[in-house]
């Protein structure tokens, strides 16, 4: 934390739930305001930050919000900066600012009434205390704006919680059409999630499939585009020594000690000499059009690197993983697993 501000942290409580309200105050400033005012001339900067990646629906949807006094001289703070009640949040796909709920929570009561050069205050608190709608999956981008003191927007991702008792299908569409997969939830739990979770909240999107040898094997799921970086951590190892690496496996690319967080091959032919050694965590389920036509594209072969890679990008469009559908091989394989063993 910066000399410039300390923070301190309060709950405010309406009804049965609880903001968290944690304010950044600026030294030397413990005069408190009453009422919003808009800002005087002082250089002031506005930033909002999502604190996390992403979101599950139905959790507290935390940012932080706060103004920095970007100069020398001290901003004269009297009246106070509604902080919460700039903020703007409406979905991606339009243009419609969701409602706010009234009177979400007193910020400005801990506020200092001058900020000293160089000091900043803010606040961290949850935007489904400050806004209707906010409890459903979907995309939504937030902004502080106040007058021609604003910030720059912030995309908010809510997803639905992964559920251990629901089997999963995952859909990956490309240039070429789809492929649906089978996510063996049962076998190799943690990698299903983490697949849901990265796919779901757009981790994927417009990445490419960066490694195609016929009759072997396909790979994709490096946000680089050449199969050189992670997302930031690895996956234990979820080995079940009866699956097998045949056409249409998905399983996650290894590490020495750990699987990749996010890269995935899928198998073009049955392959003896991977099983027992990486996870597969689903099985192609349809879309073998799709897995076909890829699979035949040329490619910089071995001769050439990036080695394997399309001559021409096969770009993945969406991931999105939803529960299956009845019938399917993860729902059986969920069911036999949930079933009471014989006596």
């Amino acid at each position: 934390m910066s000399a410039a501000g300390t923070w301190l942290r309060t709950v405010v409580r309406r009804g049965s739930s609880a903001a968290i309200v944690a304010l950044l105050l600026a030294p030397g400033s413990a005069a408190l305001a009453q009422g919003p005012s808009a800002p005087g001339p002082a250089p002031l900067q506005a930033t909002l930050e999502r604190l996390g990646g992403f979101y599950n629906a139905g959790d507290p949807i935390l940012v932080r919000v706060a103004v920095f006094n970007t100069g020398t001289t001290p901003f004269e703070n009297t009246k106070g900066i509604d902080l919460l009640g700039s903020l703007v949040v409406s979905e991606t796909s339009g243009s419609q600012a969701l409602a706010r709920k009234p009177s979400p929570t007193a910020d400005a009561r801990l506020q200092p009434s001058r900020i000293p050069g160089g000091g900043f205050f803010g606040v961290i608190a949850d935007l489904r205390q400050v806004f209707d709608g906010l409890d459903k999956p979907g995309r939504y981008s937030a902004r502080f704006v106040m007058g021609d003191l604003t910030s720059e927007s912030v995309d908010l991702v809510l997803i639905q919680r992964y559920d251990t008792s629901t089997a999963y299908q995952a859909t990956l569409e490309t240039d070429y059409g789809k492929i649906v997969f089978d996510l063996l939830g049962q076998q190799a739990p943690r990698h299903v999630q983490n697949f849901h979770d990265l796919a779901n909240q757009g981790f994927y999107d417009g990445s490419v499939i960066h490694f195609v040898a016929k009759g072997i094997e396909m790979r994709g799921g490096d946000r680089a585009g050449d199969g050189s970086t992670d997302p930031g951590f690895g996956l234990p190892f979820e080995i079940v020594p009866t699956l097998r690496h045949q056409r249409g496996a998905l399983s996650m690319m290894r590490g020495q000690n750990a699987d990749h967080g996010s890269q995935f091959m899928i198998s073009l032919a049955e392959n003896p000499a991977a099983d027992g050694k990486m996870t597969i965590f689903g099985a192609m389920a349809g879309g073998e059009e799709t897995l076909a036509a890829i699979e035949n594209l040329p490619t910089t072969g071995q001769r050439e690197y990036p080695y394997y890679r399309p001559v021409k990008d096969v770009r993945i469009h969406s991931i999105r993983v939803s529960a299956a559908a009845p019938g399917s091989k993860a729902t059986t394989e969920s069911a036999a697993a949930k079933a009471p063993s014989a006596p």
